[in-house]
């Protein structure tokens, strides 16, 4: 069995909502790991922020995404999104970051909206192939992490450290099936 290759990316996220392309980045792990074939899964260490195979590069686009996004499911009342003049329509969900058992930070904002626009409209991880030595997407598509609750770091509220890790796995040798006849 051939080994794995990890390569972690660790960043701020200041920014509330908002697309990170990161397919230069996956490209230059697999060139680091000098894998020709095999496949590539990028995973997000966190709740909120999630993994999409899109059209980034055309910036309307992620503007509509984004708005649709934020339209689509509602802001809490109470979190501090809210308060800074939110222009997107609000609601009352009964989740609090502190209620979690798990949570071992200050963290006093009411995201549950984030949460449920991670679980909508993104993943927690991708798997695509490469071929090449590069990752293979079709002519439109990218990589990118989509944010749904960066921190400024302003108030209680910590800045968002993220974590995104790219798995590389190798193959030997890939054989083309053909079409059953």
């Amino acid at each position: 069995m051939k080994k794995a290759f990890l390569k972690e990316l660790k960043f701020p996220s200041t920014d509330h909502t908002y697309f990170k392309d990161i397919t230069e980045l996956v490209n230059d792990a697999i060139k680091q790991a000098e894998v020709e074939s095999g496949v590539v899964m990028i995973n997000t260490k966190h709740t909120t922020l999630g993994v999409v195979v899109n059209e980034i590069a055309e910036p309307n686009l992620l503007k509509d995404i984004l708005k649709h996004t934020l339209a689509t499911v509602h802001e809490d009342k109470r979190s501090y999104r809210a308060s800074k003049g939110w222009e997107h329509p609000m609601t009352d969900y009964t989740h609090r970051c502190q209620d979690n058992p798990l949570c071992d930070e200050i963290d006093e904002d009411y995201n549950a909206a984030c949460h449920i626009r991670a679980l909508t409209f993104s993943h927690p991880s991708v798997t695509l192939p490469v071929q090449d030595g590069k990752v293979t997407l079709g002519k439109y598509q990218q990589i990118a992490l989509l944010e749904f609750d960066g921190r400024d770091g302003s108030g209680t509220n910590p800045i968002r450290q993220r974590t995104v890790q790219i798995w590389i796995y190798p193959v030997e040798e890939v054989t083309l099936l053909k079409d059953a006849k």
